[in-house]
């Protein structure tokens, strides 16, 4: 008796304590915000060249794996060697080579061919600026002569104008320009810090690639060391899921960002474009925001070809405009597929709540990470339907409500009950394509079986 008041008064114990800590916590959250977000970048910071590490040995994987299991593995297989444990490894060395090599070479020719061009590029709008203003005004010119009535409503308000621009927006010009005199000491070094911790991140990543089955190994068994056999099965599925869903969809992004780069960059030639390497940059690193990514590049590349050319940037908008057709109706489906198994409306909702959390990364990857969690609820949702033995499917519930007991006169106090209920709801008229074809597939297969029973 004494040991079991004992025990429970232990257990109150503990739960007393995990609450005060909790509330602790829950106060410190609440009012030291910025101290927290401090500390987040600090950890951040340290923790950078091995995040660099996980990204980079999660993106070169496809790539090591392909060397592996397509050139030196089968070139193994050819010369008829042995392959046991240490040839294994010798394998594994080899493919992580060439992956390493081949990502340091399309690094660096992407490198040399981008951006003394870019630089090039932004060395003549800044020499042209002044021609540009010039051409900006002589078009203002002419509209005030074409029409008057715009002159006199503009002569109202160019005094608060030019005291505008002379009271905030020179002094703000000159604070900007001191601050980037000072600021470029520093940006000198950042940019040796992101470089260290860049090669620092590529030789984590090479550690990862080399040994990712025995890291794998380790978490498994972390997972069923922690968990029940059921729930540790359900976490290792649940990611693998996550992994098919995110690395489908970034490399399936990328891969199509390149291929609309390359389609920006000819069609800009062979158009005349002005700009055409650096507009084609531009189209493709923000066509890997899905959505929003076309308008959100292209509207720095129009602001760029109408202070040379009004007509050409009027092209320019055409012919993106084609372009991300092409990409969101033939290329981008695919290459993608059906990969996140989101609607429009998700999508959008997706891209809006991670790009406000997490900025222009949270737009990248905010598809795939809501997929998942939609995917997780989803499975949640069905588990619970299954177990009230409710149909999983969402047109049953388009077509009537449910309740237990069927009644003609349903009148529907609590709830607006429909004429159908679920139990004479037309099944086949109420299921989706798939599950059509499943339910045809199994019945076909229910006939062969039982035309083979009848043959013996």
């Amino acid at each position: 008796m004494k040991k079991s008041i004992n025990k429970r008064m232990i257990h109150f114990g503990i739960v007393l304590f995990l609450c005060i800590c909790a509330s602790i916590v829950f106060y410190y959250i609440l009012f030291h915000t910025q101290d927290l977000s401090k500390a987040n970048k600090r950890v951040i910071s340290v923790l950078l060249p091995i995040i660099d590490g996980f990204i980079l040995a999660y993106l070169l994987n496809p790539i090591m794996v392909f060397y592996e299991t397509r050139l030196v593995t089968p070139v193994c297989v050819k010369l008829k060697l042995n392959i046991t444990y240490k040839k294994k490894r010798l394998i594994r060395f080899i493919s992580l080579f060439l992956t390493m090599v081949s990502f340091l070479l399309i690094l660096y020719g992407l490198l040399m061919l981008i951006i003394p061009q870019v630089i090039s590029s932004i060395e003549s709008i800044i020499n042209r600026f002044p021609s540009y203003l010039s051409h900006i005004n002589r078009l203002v010119d002419d509209l005030m002569v074409s029409y008057p009535e715009f002159a006199e409503y503009s002569n109202q308000y160019w005094n608060d104008i030019e005291d505008w621009f002379m009271k905030q927006v020179l002094p703000g010009l000159q604070s900007s320009i001191s601050k980037l005199s000072t600021s470029l000491i520093g940006s000198v070094f950042t940019i040796l810090k992101w470089i260290f911790n860049f090669i620092i991140g590529i030789i984590i990543s090479c550690y990862l690639l080399s040994s990712k089955e025995l890291f794998c190994a380790q978490a498994k068994k972390i997972a069923y060391a922690l968990l029940k056999e059921e729930r540790a099965n359900n976490l290792i599925n649940n990611m693998r899921f996550s992994n098919h869903t995110f690395g489908g969809f970034i490399s399936g992004k990328i891969l199509d960002s390149c291929i609309i780069g390359i389609l920006c960059f000819v069609g800009a030639n062979l158009l005349k474009l002005p700009y055409a390497l650096l507009i084609s940059v531009i189209v493709g690193v923000t066509n890997i925001i899905p959505f929003f990514g076309p308008y959100l590049g292209a509207i720095p590349c129009a602001f760029i070809i109408v202070m040379i050319s009004p007509i050409k940037c009027l092209v320019f908008l055409i012919f993106i405009l084609v372009l991300q057709q092409f990409d969101g109706n033939i290329l981008g489906p695919k290459i993608l597929g059906d990969s996140t198994g989101l609607s429009s409306f998700w999508v959008i909702f997706a891209i809006t709540v991670f790009g406000g959390i997490l900025g222009v990364l949270g737009m990248f990857i905010g598809v795939p990470l809501f997929a998942i969690i939609y995917a997780a609820i989803r499975t949640l949702i069905n588990g619970l339907l299954e177990k009230k033995d409710l149909p999983v499917s969402t047109t049953f519930y388009m077509s009537g409500d449910y309740h237990s007991e069927t009644s003609e006169h349903n009148e529907g106090n609590r709830f607006r009950f429909m004429k159908k209920t679920f139990e004479n709801i037309d099944v086949k008229n109420a299921m989706t394509m798939s599950e059509q074809k499943d339910t045809k597939t199994l019945e076909n297969k229910s006939n062969e079986t039982e035309k083979v029973r009848k043959n013996d």
